[in-house]
């Protein structure tokens, strides 16, 4: 499921009408061309013919129309190029391109933009931007903007779940800026103590505390002239914002036990998987240090949402094994196609560990990579002798109407379930969220289907749960009983 995109993480930003709308020309011989439509409720053609309102070559003579919706909703799509048009990367004849929507006409992109719409980058004409792949819109206009930022010194904010690419995003940008000869020094805000976390980023004196044997540069001195990578910046603990927040501004730091301040020129990476404006409201990131840090933010999609970019990934992936290795191995068509049509919940970290454990096993086999998905699932799969899907089902003639749909709503039970906690990493809270169920329900039916791993099963052996924000009384409450379930067990 995707998640929603607030208003200050898009770089481009679309609303839901049209006001003095116009066509941006994204790629092509007239890239960056913008023509501004007429009044509502008017034709718009489109082709290479020279009586087009918006006339592109290497398309069709008259290749589509738009009509633009009297109430500013939209823009009515006809295809007269006999399937040559797709909206937002659907094949459509007739169909409904929206406000910020994108039009592919023959290989040509263009969308239907506002004139109240920020300044946009247009997309990169690349598929790579250092470390990092993609041919489909979303990552190629993320590459366009780092292309046009990365040479400057300016704070960006990396957005998006886990296993997005951030820390492969930030080091290509690291790369391509005047700094590339300089280190990037990455700390990882989530997996340092709250009590060292001061020393790591600022350093300390010999003797500051108990363990300070020798003095220590921190991070800002080691990245001094490069660049500081703060990853999982929502983990950061609050009291510890405010001296960051201090020294991203005033660009010197003072190390814990230290009388003096050190200057530093350091140019800040940060990302993260969690919502910071949620954060902010709920008080658990301060405002000031999250403008700071947004001054440029970019939303990385998740993988679901970009399936054309997986042949190339995987493409790449396996040059890179055949290199590291020497071993090489033939990729079937319909394994390739399998991978493109699973969700992905892991992202690209996934794919890439799929990828490589098939081309690993290819080696002892004949030669040829199967993809076997997903781990987690397997985790939770329902083991029950029941097909997969309700559809496939078969009715008994001697079975009642009622039993037999209970039959079907156990059935169902059983593999959303499965699916659900697959889907959220086997997080109880997580799975709660994207199912909008309360946590103690869902917990009762995991238990029903025999589904439910407590912490007593070894859930932190096999899952990488979701790191729990503060404790609330509802998450005490749900200890409570957990605790008083072991003791009647016991």
């Amino acid at each position: 499921m995707a998640q929603p995109e607030g208003p200050k993480t898009r770089f481009l930003a679309q609303t839901n009408r049209l006001v003095q709308p116009s066509l941006v020309v994204l790629t092509g011989a007239r890239k960056g061309f913008e023509l501004k439509l007429p009044a509502l409720g008017t034709r718009v053609r489109i082709g290479s013919g020279s009586d087009c309102d918006l006339s592109l070559p290497t398309i069709h003579a008259r290749h589509a129309e738009l009509f633009i919706a009297v109430d500013g909703s939209g823009a009515r799509v006809v295809d007269h190029s006999g399937g040559g048009t797709s909206i937002n990367g659907i094949p459509i004849h007739e169909g409904i391109l929206e406000p910020g929507g994108t039009l592919n006409l023959g290989g040509i992109e263009v969308r239907l933009k506002n004139a109240s719409d920020p300044v946009s980058i247009l997309p990169s004409t690349r598929e790579i931007f250092g470390h990092a792949r993609g041919r489909s819109l979303a990552m190629r206009e993320i590459f366009g903007l780092c292309e046009a930022v990365a040479s400057s010194d300016a704070t960006m904010l990396l957005l998006g779940e886990t296993g997005t690419g951030k820390d492969v995003l930030a080091r290509s940008i690291h790369e391509a800026s005047p700094r590339a000869d300089h280190p990037i020094v990455t700390i990882d805000c989530g997996a340092i103590a709250p009590t060292l976390i001061e020393s790591e980023l600022f350093g300390h004196e010999r003797g500051a505390f108990t363990g300070a044997e020798d003095s220590r540069p921190g991070a800002f001195e080691r990245a001094h002239r490069g660049t500081l990578f703060l990853d999982e910046i929502g983990e950061l603990p609050l009291d510890t914002q405010p001296k960051l927040l201090r020294a991203i501004d005033e660009r010197e730091v003072q190390r814990l036990g230290g009388a003096q301040t050190c200057p530093v020129d350091v140019r800040i990476l940060a990302a993260t998987k969690r919502d910071l404006e949620q954060e902010v409201s709920r008080g658990r990131f301060r405002e000031d240090l999250f403008f700071r840090l947004a001054v440029i933010p970019m939303r990385l999609p998740p993988l679901r949402e970009r399936s054309e970019d997986i042949p190339l990934l995987v493409d790449f992936f396996t040059t890179r094994f055949a290199e590291r290795t020497g071993h090489r191995a033939h990729i079937d068509p319909r394994e390739l196609s399998s991978l493109v049509a699973h969700d992905w919940p892991g992202n690209v970290r996934e794919l890439r560990n799929t990828v490589e454990r098939a081309l690993w096993l290819a080696q002892t086999g004949d030669g040829t990579a199967r993809f076997v998905l997903p781990s987690l699932t397997q985790i939770f799969a329902v083991d029950d002798g029941e097909p997969e899907t309700p559809r496939q089902q078969m009715f008994a003639a001697d079975v009642p109407f009622s039993a037999q749909k209970q039959m079907w709503e156990q059935s169902f039970e059983r593999h959303y379930l499965s699916w659900l906690m697959a889907r959220s990493a086997g997080s109880l809270s997580k799975a709660a969220r994207l199912a909008s169920m309360d946590r103690k329900h869902l917990r009762m039916l995991l238990r029903k289907h025999e589904l439910y791993r407590g912490p007593s099963q070894g859930t932190e052996e096999l899952l990488e749960v979701e790191p729990e924000s503060d404790p609330d009384p509802e998450q005490e409450q749900e200890q409570e009983l957990e605790t008083e379930t072991k003791s009647e067990a016991g």
